[in-house]
């Protein structure tokens, strides 16, 4: 999409289940949002394959080198809550 720098996505087991997460960092000036970006994907990924979840960071940790701590998103994924509890946290509808 090119409202996104990068980005990287991570496995992330959910009540026994294991979703996609994909972490976000927007173009400088960018304005891309999880609505965009669902719909940006839907016609060139199979369903399987798309993210359940979205998260938009300012950088995504990196090493150096500019290598993508793809360990450290994973514990990042981890301690996400469940979308059922998140959406009950924020007062609307799993």
């Amino acid at each position: 999409h090119p409202g996104v720098t990068i980005c990287a996505v991570v496995p992330r087991t959910s009540r026994g289940n294991e979703e996609i997460v994909a972490f976000i960092e927007p173009s400088v000036g960018g304005d891309v949002g999880e609505v965009d970006l669902r719909a940006w994907i839907e016609p060139r990924l199979a369903p399987y394959k798309r993210p359940q979840r979205y998260v938009f960071l300012d950088a995504l940790p990196a090493a150096a080198t500019g290598k993508i701590l793809k360990k450290r998103l994973q514990e990042m994924a981890a301690a996400l809550p469940d979308a059922e509890e998140a959406s009950a946290a924020t007062g609307g509808t799993a």
